[in-house]
């Protein structure tokens, strides 16, 4: 009887786990300047973000904001889903969603560098569905 609970219990855990949305990198190559890709899985679709791509396109403090004194970094480059989460948790007054972009502002580090660079005459994805995948 017992271990029918631990089992079942394991399998609810296992699917609260797969059920929340995550932030997964991929290792990064030798002398990187970070991940090769970045995946987020939030409800509109899963965006796998190219970090080594825009890594070589944009200085680094484009996207990773200097240390703040409500939350420290702790390295250099402090991974976004660190701090910013799906629900805000005091001190952090921005979720994950909005640090990227705020679709009804139409603004945001992804919205902005974006429209910028389309403006340029350059192709970028300005959609939704350009970076969320179902």
């Amino acid at each position: 009887m017992s271990f029918r609970v631990l089992t079942l219990a394991a399998a609810l855990c296992g699917a609260a786990i797969v059920s929340v949305p995550a932030q997964q990198t991929t290792p990064p190559p030798p002398d990187s300047t970070g991940p090769e890709t970045v995946r987020y899985t939030p409800s509109r679709g899963t965006v796998t973000f190219s970090h080594a791509k825009h890594a070589k396109a944009a200085e680094c403090i484009s996207c990773h904001h200097e240390s703040r004194t409500e939350r420290p970094n702790t390295k250099q480059h402090q991974a976004c889903g660190d701090c910013h989460v799906a629900e805000a948790v005091a001190p952090m007054t921005t979720t994950l969603r909005l640090a990227f972009h705020n679709t009804a502002a139409r603004s945001g580090v992804c919205f902005d560098c974006h429209k910028k660079e389309a403006e340029a005459g350059k192709e970028v994805p300005v959609g939704c569905l350009d970076c969320h995948k179902r």
